[in-house]
């Protein structure tokens, strides 16, 4: 079954809100990500889609989550939507909002 994007931005919500007031599934959710992901939207991740869950670490202000690099041949365009949060080029760079869904 495909996720849509609606249904992955409505996950990462619970989910978020499961793990800041739940230690137990945060822990869960650190050790086997599409697990407790799949548990909260009730419908199983799949096996072979990986999740890197990054835990925020309160001694710094800020946490910067950086997309892969882009081919050399990127058009302006294309930096411009990566710029946005949008994924370009087959490549998920969504990851300020966990969105997983594939670019062009």
């Amino acid at each position: 079954m495909e996720w849509t994007k609606e249904q992955m931005e409505e996950t990462y919500q619970q989910v978020v809100k499961k793990a800041v007031t739940d230690e137990e599934f945060r822990k869960e959710l650190l050790a086997n990500p599409n697990e407790a992901i799949g548990k909260v939207a009730g419908i199983p991740v799949p096996a072979d889609f990986r999740i890197c869950i990054v835990e925020q670490d309160p001694s710094y202000q800020a946490t910067f989550l950086l997309p892969p690099m882009l081919p050399e041949d990127v058009s302006d365009e294309d930096l411009e939507a990566v710029a946005g949060g949008d994924c370009v080029q087959d490549v998920d760079i969504c990851g300020a909002q966990g969105c997983g869904v594939r670019g062009k």
